[in-house]
């Protein structure tokens, strides 16, 4: 698959991924728009009922200045009071319904619990009448910058701020529960913060908690209290939710685990696509690169076979019998090389199938080893190499498949010949450490690059760098030896530095 193919794919699948991100953004914003409108109905009808159990809070007051025993008079003795309390009640205009003046009480509460009051009334002054009853609420939060209570008198404004009996009665604790009740019944069960606020005298009688005054008085969630006997003035009640919109995605949980759901399958079905893609893609030109060299190394031989029968063919032969054997020989040795090839890619096949048959026997590996070194030694002296032997096992019997392991150990020392530049020189190290055997081969070529040899042990890959172009083979030989290795439950290292040489090193568990 070309390049351009996979780049426009690629393209395509991102474009989709965000036309679906923009899709679901938009669709999860409508829904919270919903969310958001049934919320502010809840608490709006939440906000009449706090307003509602409020005024009965004030208004069912247990405190009765009518049924004090007594009216304090110059000659009442007052050394026995234990304490006093501040309550006042608003004297109220018979036809406008509007508060003229206020009754002040203080009631003195002695030892014995009976109780005198001293009564003082005071009247409005007519800037403060003219303001009362108030139809367009001027004095919403939000409009405290146009509040006409900054031309009133100081007077006035002390006259209607609540008593310290109202203020003690609508605690902070009072509040909040009746605050929780109402939203609760609106089916909100979240965090809120709450204020009790002074719009006529701009001033907080309970301030919130944890966010300040400044953020409180931007709240849309205001609500004022009903005017009565005890509350002349503008209070209200405010709400703020901080985590609000927390609140509607846990009422869309449903919806925003399925919108979360859906997009993450798309991006997953998207991701896996474009890496089936891509390893295609890596697989056939590994496959092509594979076929080439194939292709490439049995030419050589069969060219080799061709001319040979060629020159059989020839009457002059007939009578040379030295010079007829030899080409025999040569038909022979390109026949087995043939033969070879061929058996190394079924076994590569068939592992990779795992229908390999394992003889496991057990077996001494030193004279495993010296057996591939007698076989290989042609091989190491036309190169003008050298083979070392440093078996340092004191345990060196297996269970194995002989003929698997000498393949593995062979490929190994042929990869030291084949990627050394110069005279290789290879070493075959062992030891052991009671549990595992260790089998070490060292070359001195060219190395491997870092960012290759994760990559080494893959069927048909080669290190696409260098002169390694140059070496024969078709990628087959690594990956069969980790195979081997894996299925002897042993594992393979790679120590490798380029221009250095490289290290493999074999892990098997020993024979107990």
């Amino acid at each position: 698959m070309k390049k351009r193919i996979i780049v426009t794919l690629f393209f395509i699948v991102g474009i989709t991924a965000i036309l679906l991100t923009i899709a679901i953004f938009r669709l999860y914003t409508e829904a919270e728009k919903v969310q958001r409108s049934i919320f502010v109905n809840e608490v709006l009808t939440a906000g009449e009922t706090i307003v509602e159990r409020i005024d009965a809070t004030i208004l069912n007051d247990t405190l009765d200045i009518a049924d004090a025993d007594s009216t304090l008079t110059g000659e009442t003795d007052l050394s026995d009071v234990v304490s006093e309390l501040h309550t006042r009640k608003f004297v109220l205009d018979s036809v406008t319904n509007q508060p003229i003046g206020v009754i002040k009480s203080v009631v003195f509460v002695k030892e014995n619990n009976s109780r005198v009051v001293e009564n003082d009334t005071e009247y409005f002054s007519q800037s403060f009448r003219s303001l009362f009853p108030i139809d367009k609420d001027p004095w919403s939060p939000k409009n405290t910058k146009d509040n006409p209570a900054r031309s009133l008198s100081f007077t006035d404004a002390n006259l209607v701020q609540l008593d310290s009996a109202t203020i003690a009665l609508l605690s902070e604790q009072k509040l909040h529960d009746i605050i929780q009740g109402a939203l609760l019944e609106e089916n909100i069960d979240a965090r809120f913060e709450f204020a009790l606020y002074n719009a006529f005298t701009t001033d907080f009688i309970i301030l919130p908690q944890n966010i300040t005054p400044e953020q409180m008085l931007q709240s849309e969630f205001v609500f004022r209290l009903k005017y009565n006997e005890k509350v002349s003035s503008p209070h209200y009640i405010i709400l703020y939710f901080p985590a609000e919109r927390g609140i509607f995605l846990q009422r869309m949980s449903t919806i925003v685990i399925l919108i979360l759901s859906l997009l993450i399958i798309s991006f997953l079905i998207s991701i896996v696509a474009l890496i089936s893609l891509y390893r295609q893609k890596k697989l056939s030109e590994v496959t092509n690169e594979f076929v080439n060299n194939m292709t490439h190394e049995f030419k050589t031989p069969i060219s080799t076979i061709s001319l040979a029968c060629e020159a059989l063919a020839d009457p002059t032969l007939h009578s040379n019998s030295e010079m007829r054997e030899a080409y025999v020989s040569i038909i022979r040795d390109e026949n087995t090389r043939l033969k070879n090839m061929v058996n190394t890619i079924l076994q590569t096949a068939q592992l990779k199938k795992g229908q390999v048959k394992m003889n496991v026997e057990l077996f001494d590996m030193h004279e495993l080893i010296h057996k591939v070194a007698d076989s290989i030694s042609l091989q190491i002296s036309s190169s003008m190499g050298t083979l070392n032997l440093a078996l340092n096992a004191d345990e060196h019997e297996l269970f194995g498949d002989k003929s698997h392991l000498e393949n593995v150990i062979i490929n190994l020392v042929e990869n030291g010949i084949k990627y050394s530049q110069n005279p290789p020189e290879i070493l075959i190290n062992t030891q052991s450490n009671g549990k595992q055997f260790l089998l070490s081969v060292t070359d001195k070529g060219i190395g491997i690059p870092k960012k290759a040899i994760a990559n080494i042990f893959e069927n048909f890959y080669r290190i696409p760098k260098g002169n390694i172009h140059d070496v024969k083979g078709y990628g087959l030989g690594l990956g069969y030896v980790k195979k081997i290795v894996s299925l002897h439950k042993g594992k393979i290292e790679v120590q490798s530095e380029e221009g250095k040489g490289s290290t493999f090193i074999i892990y098997l568990p020993l024979h107990k």
